[in-house]
């Protein structure tokens, strides 16, 4: 198989894989490619029968099960199809310039031509000289034939050069929101949180006015562990996801919502007053008390599901790690008075 076949069938892999990568939650990155790809390609059946366990298993496969795979069943020579795909990308962008730089060349000639037909008929006077201007009209037919050729055939290059990276750009958007996702949950990871919280304290302090509040709201489940050691992991896995899903439904377009660790979540977003702040995190904590699970095989025993609060608002000029520190302390009071409750930050 030459080059050319190899990274069209490369380009045609890709397209098969990254929606298995994005299904499973897994970047595209070229470990997870060249497994995938493997996997596509079905020469493998003990990689294949290994992925699915895996899958079925954890619905996901993580980085480091990705690559003991990968070391089992691939070597570095597998990874060759997906630095194929990345010289392509940087080879697309080498050939647009080149042909931009023909298309200027071209452009110049076609306008030295214009240049030089006016300039000789300007000084034509002898009404009998129309020889010379049929040569001058020749001349700008031809080359503006030439010029329309050649404007097509770039528009052409153009337009293939912007689907093939146009479909890079789609994959590298996808690897980043995995990346980015917590996938018990689908919120956004703790990674992306640290990098965030930054972002949100320095745009609210480069604001002239404030007029509304910008919160950090932390809570986590009360008495987790106890849902793993009774029920077992997989039910605390279950009531990750129960409360994953009535955070979503309450959660405003400008807000955002983090797995920060283990059983303790995040939200940033603004508030109009203080009431309005009050009123989202009750609705939140209500909607979580009305949760239960149930032990399996026993149907009579459920377990209550309660969060508590700890509620920071953001001053001028404050750091994400004192409206941590904070928005922690506050969920712990909330934690000491009782579990199932909110509590306000005070300002310090």
């Amino acid at each position: 198989m030459d080059r050319a076949v190899s990274l069209a069938h490369s380009a045609q892999c890709l397209k098969k894989a990254i929606p298995m990568m994005v299904k499973y939650r897994m970047p595209v990155t070229p470990i997870n490619y060249a497994i995938w790809y493997c996997y596509i390609q079905g020469n493998k059946p003990s990689l294949n029968a290994e992925l699915d366990h895996v899958i079925a298993q954890q619905q996901t496969c993580t980085q480091d099960r990705a690559k003991a795979i990968f070391d089992k069943h691939l070597n570095k020579d597998d990874l060759a199809l997906f630095q194929d795909v990345s010289e392509k990308f940087h080879s697309t962008i080498d050939q647009v310039q080149k042909d931009l730089g023909i298309a200027l060349e071209h452009s110049k000639s076609f306008t030295t031509t214009l240049v030089d037909s006016q300039n000789e008929l300007n000084l034509i006077t002898d009404i009998s000289s129309y020889n010379q201007v049929l040569g001058c009209v020749e001349r700008l037919t031809d080359e503006s034939i030439a010029m329309q050729n050649h404007a097509r055939e770039f528009q052409t290059k153009l337009a293939f050069a912007y689907n093939e990276i146009k479909d890079l750009k789609e994959a590298l958007n996808v690897s980043k929101k995995v990346a980015d996702t917590d996938p018990l949950t689908g919120f956004y990871n703790r990674g992306k949180f640290d990098l965030d919280i930054t972002d949100f304290c320095k745009k609210y302090s480069e604001q002239n006015q404030h007029t509304s509040l910008a919160v950090l709201i932390m809570f986590d489940i009360d008495h987790f562990k106890r849902f793993n050691d009774d029920f077992g992991h997989q039910k605390g896995d279950e009531v990750l996801k129960l409360v994953a899903k009535k955070v979503k439904e309450k959660i405003k377009e400008t807000a955002k919502v983090y797995r920060y660790g283990g059983e303790e979540f995040c939200i940033t977003a603004y508030f109009d007053t203080i009431n309005d702040m009050m009123a989202f995190a009750d609705c939140i904590r209500l909607d979580i008390a009305k949760l239960a699970v149930r032990k399996k095989g026993d149907t009579n025993t459920k377990r209550a599901i309660s969060a508590s609060f700890g509620l920071a608002i953001l001053r001028p000029f404050t750091n994400g790690t004192v409206l941590v520190e904070r928005a922690n302390r506050a969920l712990y009071i909330a934690k000491t008075h009782g579990r199932n409750r909110i509590e306000i930050a005070p300002d310090v």
